[in-house]
């Protein structure tokens, strides 16, 4: 076999994977990034955003968060846009923590509506419920 056949070979065998398996790579990509598919519930990577006052960094904040979707296609959905879903999170809780005491606990149940909000703007109203599991602010020193 010639460089050339072998070549248009594997291209042909790539290319097929490719047709029989979108799904399951997205997925797979998916997980890559940060995210976790559990029965109904979609596991994210935790964020971490820091807390700036006069410049400096003062905290550091710790938010881990699932989602509860039972629809099949927005799970897969949600696999394929993962980067808008986080760029839209970290959009959705700057303003609180610009404006949050750093002497108090983080209020999950403002975040979570907060994160629902973002998740509703991208999905629809309804079709995901945000559950945050473990929310931290950790104070620098």
């Amino acid at each position: 076999m010639t460089m050339i056949a072998s070549r248009r070979h594997f291209l042909g065998l790539l290319a097929f994977a490719a047709m029989g398996l979108p799904a399951a790579a997205a997925r797979a990509e998916a997980a890559r990034d940060g995210l976790d598919i559990v029965g109904d519930i979609v596991v994210l990577a935790p964020i971490y955003m820091s807390v700036v006052r006069r410049g400096k960094v003062r905290a550091i904040m710790t938010i881990a968060s699932n989602l509860d979707v039972t629809d099949l296609d927005i799970r897969e959905r949600i696999a394929r846009e993962l980067p808008r879903l986080r760029d839209a999170y970290l959009r959705a809780l700057d303003p609180y923590l610009d404006r949050i005491d750093l002497k108090t606990a983080p209020n999950v149940m403002h975040m979570t509506g907060l994160l629902q909000k973002a998740t509703d703007g991208l999905f629809g109203t309804g079709k995901t419920t945000v559950l945050i599991t473990h929310a931290t602010i950790r104070r620098m020193t």
